[in-house]
């Protein structure tokens, strides 16, 4: 069976469980590390016009959008879909199955699903280097790796507007001009979302470093999406 086959049919056998739920599937990843991993995105149904989307989550800074998919949700349709699958026999190797909501840097299976994320940080890679519009006037190099905000979105393609993310999470304009992807050439493209790094204690304007009372680190927090990942077969 063939990626593509592969992905229909989590689809399909996924479709019920997931609609009795009052949700709506985002989409279906095939990743390969060791062991084949089956990954499937539920999300809300969409509030606006545009039914192909979710509801509009948050942009840079935002919490995640209200409604979405809870982790009783994930396991019930993971349980579901896991039994589906080995009554079928749909996948002829050892597998993982994932089921979570895409969360706030998701990942993006078609150009509807990208329009209400105009202005929004996305991530785009190429099956092969491009260059923007009018990229050799501009001296700008071909790249099979773009980031920039969302200027555009056709009915084959999606416009960036180049920025570079620091590693502080500092989003600057690159000199360049826009650059249009079409979707045929597009190999993965997902919303970038940015944590700002926060000032170090005694780092701040005004403040010299080794100065002032020193102070324990709290725990680190812990990731808390939405998922659930029975292993099957």
């Amino acid at each position: 069976m063939n990626e593509t086959v592969l992905k229909e049919t989590v689809i399909r056998l996924a479709e019920p469980v997931v609609r009795a739920l009052g949700l709506v599937i985002w989409g279906v990843e095939v990743a390969q590390a060791g062991r084949m991993v089956l990954r499937l995105f539920v999300d809300a149904p969409a509030r606006g016009p545009e039914d192909s989307a979710p509801a509009l989550p948050p942009g840079e800074g935002r919490g995640e959008a209200p409604g979405s998919a809870g982790i009783d949700q994930c396991e019930e349709i993971s349980r579901h879909l896991g039994l589906a699958l080995e009554v079928e026999d749909a996948v002829p190797s050892a597998y993982v199955l994932e089921v979570s909501t895409p969360g706030l840097s998701r990942l993006f299976f078609s150009l509807g699903q990208m329009r209400p994320y105009l202005g929004d940080v996305v991530e785009a890679r190429l099956h092969a280097p491009r260059a923007p519009e009018g990229g050799a006037e501009s001296g700008a190099a071909p790249r099979r790796l773009w980031r920039g905000r969302l200027i555009a979105v056709e009915a084959d393609a999606f416009v960036l507007e180049p920025v570079a993310v620091s590693a502080e999470g500092e989003i600057r304009p690159e000199a360049l001009p826009p650059v249009r992807l079409p979707w045929a050439e597009v190999r993965r493209a997902s919303r970038m979302h940015i944590f700002r790094q926060p000032v170090k204690p005694g780092k701040g304007p005004g403040k010299r470093a080794g100065k002032g009372p020193k102070k324990e680190g709290g725990k680190g927090s812990r990731d808390t999406r939405n998922s659930a990942s029975p292993e099957a077969k």
